[in-house]
């Protein structure tokens, strides 16, 4: 007698509707293939069972907290950067040179302005700015600068700036002395709450000492150019702020806290005044050290009046820039893949605006401001 086939027998178990008039007869009445199905079965069964995967339901909520909490340990974890360390008084490492491109930057952008006791007597005003230029930067330009630099001695009078959450805007002004600024309108995807924060004002000194940079060059392994008479002993007072940051879109919860879709932020403009050296002698000083990319210090150069325009780094191949006016006023306006911003100089306030927006949108809104 010719008996089922395995296959047959194991589609009885998997479709038995399908089997044929024959098939289906001969199974019904045959001793030997029942026992063969009987086992092909109970081995079908238990693979079903080694192969029921648990339902699974997201947690989103939970993912990201345990997300977060990795970033929080990570960051926690991970060494103070140069400029965390430069704000950061009680740390033992406190720099504001970390290398001479950086002091470029610094010298220029810096918060600034007088009252060092001593030296305020016989200051000269080395940098005001009145307007606003880019500087195309790229993170490898510095990646061989790493090595932190001693300039000189480093004071503030009293306490670096401070940056810190207020709760209205009412608070915002009092603090800052600066009027909160409010678009016409806000473009979609721009909604409330804002949130407010005040940077205080800062006055800070840096005394240029060739044998303090001689020495930490040394111990660094690093060739210096060597600081000129005209520098040793000048002292920068630095006087800056106070400045207002409003922002939209930050959330209220950890969950919900990101990049924010808007900010609009102004401060007073940085001063930074000289006892001895003037505005060549340290441009001409500050570029000739190793370090500062070539590139970066001929866009320096190329600046026409140094002390009344303010450097802003754009990062090299992500943005690109266009100059605009923002009520009259001429203006940077910032392209970039994720969003677009513009700044300002105008009666001796720094403007910018800036998010997640289109460049027509953002300079909508800058020139909504009231």
């Amino acid at each position: 007698m010719r008996h089922l086939s395995d296959g047959t027998l194991r589609r009885i178990y998997d479709e038995p509707l399908a089997l044929t008039a024959a098939d289906q007869a001969h199974f019904d009445e045959c001793p030997d293939c029942k026992p063969r199905f009987d086992a092909i079965a109970n081995e079908a069964r238990a693979t079903t069972a080694l192969l029921r995967v648990p339902s699974f339901e997201p947690q989103a909520r939970a993912a990201l907290s345990v997300v977060q909490a990795r970033i929080t340990r990570e960051e926690t974890a991970r060494p103070a950067r140069w400029y965390q360390r430069w704000l950061d008084r009680d740390s033992p490492h406190w720099r504001p040179m970390a290398t001479p491109a950086i002091a470029v930057l610094l010298a220029a952008v810096l918060i600034t302005g007088l009252g060092v006791s001593g030296v305020a007597q016989s200051l000269i005003r080395v940098f005001e700015p009145t307007q606003v230029a880019t500087v195309q930067v790229s993170p490898s330009d510095f990646a061989q600068s790493g090595a932190l630099l001693d300039y000189g001695n480093v004071k503030w009078q009293p306490e670096p700036p401070k940056v810190q959450q207020v709760t209205d805007a009412a608070a915002a002004q009092s603090q800052s002395g600066l009027p909160v600024l409010s678009p016409a309108s806000l473009p979609k995807g721009v909604s409330g709450p804002v949130s407010y924060g005040v940077v205080s004002h800062a006055t800070g000194s840096l005394t240029f000492d060739a044998a303090r940079l001689r020495a930490s060059a040394a111990q660094a392994g690093v060739r210096v150019t060597p600081m000129p008479s005209t520098i040793d002993g000048s002292t920068l007072v630095v006087n800056g702020g106070p400045a207002l940051i409003e922002a939209w879109g930050l959330g209220t919860t950890t969950e919900t806290m990101g990049i924010p879709t808007l900010v609009v932020a102004q401060t007073r403009v940085p001063t930074v005044d000289s006892s001895g050296a003037n505005v060549s002698q340290l441009e001409d000083y500050l570029l000739s050290q190793p370090g500062v990319p070539p590139e970066l210090a001929a866009q320096i150069r190329a600046i026409k009046d140094p002390s009344t325009t303010l450097p802003i780094p754009i990062p090299k191949g992500l943005a690109t820039t266009e100059s605009v006016q923002v009520n009259g006023t001429p203006a940077v306006l910032i392209k970039a893949v994720l969003g677009a911003g513009v700044v300002w100089v105008k009666n001796g306030v720094i403007y910018a605006v800036g998010g997640q927006l289109t460049p027509d949108q953002v300079l909508a809104i800058a020139t909504s401001l009231h």
